[in-house]
C-alpha cells in the first residue's frame, strides 16, 4: 500500500463479488472425454478458445462450437449456456460491502468475461448496478494482467492510478495492476477484505 490517498476501489467480480463454482459445468462438458491430465480444466480456461471469448472476439455460440469440436460433446448450445451460467451464486456479504462503500468512495469493477456471463450476473445481483461503469473485457478487447485494461478501469472511475486500489483474487492480476501504478490487494475472503479496508480507513 503506497502513501497516497485513495479515491477508488475497483473490483474483480468473479471470486470476489460473487462466488464461483465451475465443477457441474466441467463435470458435463468433459464427461466423455478419457483423460487423467488434472491440468486439462485450467488449460482450457486458459486457452485461445477462451481468451478469444473474452476478449469479445467470438461469442457464446462459437466458443460452443469449439467447445464440442475439441471434446467431442453433443451438448446443445441451449444445455450448454444453461450450465455457462450456472457456476456463479452469492458471495456472502459481497453486497453489504459494496452498499457500504457505495457514496463514500468511487466504485468500479474490472473483469475478465464475456457478454452472457455479464448479462447473467447483472440480471441475478442488480446490486452491482451501483457500479455506473465498468471495465468489461469483452467490451474493450483485453483481458488482465495487460496493462492498457488497469488503466481503463482507472479512467472508468475517473481517476489516477495511484489513487486506484485494486482487488482480484488471482495474484497474477494484482500484480498486474501494482505493475501500472494501482495500489492492490489479494482476495482471501470477505472478512479479510473487511479488515484491510478498514486499516486503510476506507471503512470505520
Amino acid at each position: 500500500m503506497s502513501n497516497a490517498k485513495i479515491d477508488a476501489v475497483i473490483f474483480d467480480l468473479g471470486r470476489v463479488l460473487v462466488a464461483i463454482d465451475n465443477s457441474v459445468m466441467v463435470e458435463k462438458l468433459f464427461e466423455h472425454i478419457a483423460t487423467d491430465d488434472p491440468q486439462l480444466v485450467k488449460k482450457t480456461m486458459q486457452s485461445r478458445h477462451m481468451i478469444d471469448l473474452c476478449s469479445g472476439n467470438i461469442d457464446l455460440v462459437e466458443f460452443h462450437r469449439q467447445m464440442s469440436k475439441t471434446y467431442q460433446s453433443d451438448l446443445s448450445y441451449e444445455t450448454f449456456e444453461q450450465l455457462w451460467c450456472s457456476i456463479f451464486s452469492t458471495m456472502d456479504g459481497a453486497e453489504e460491502l459494496v452498499t457500504e462503500l457505495s457514496g463514500c468512495i468511487k466504485l468500479g469493477l474490472l473483469s475478465d468475461t464475456d457478454a452472457v456471463h455479464w448479462n447473467y450476473i447483472r440480471n441475478h445481483w442488480p446490486w452491482l448496478e451501483v457500479i455506473e461503469r465498468p471495465t468489461l473485457s469483452f467490451e474493450v478487447g483485453l483481458i488482465k494482467p495487460a496493462p492498457e485494461i488497469y488503466l481503463k478501469a482507472a479512467a472508468n472511475v475517473n481517476t489516477p492510478p495511484q489513487q486506484c486500489l485494486f482487488i482480484d483474487d488471482l495474484a497474477a492480476n494484482v500484480e498486474g495492476a501494482r505493475a501500472v501504478g494501482m495500489n492492490a490487494v489479494q482476495f482471501i475472503d470477505i472478512t479479510q477484505l473487511r479488515e484491510y479496508l478498514t486499516t486503510c480507513g476506507l471503512l470505520s
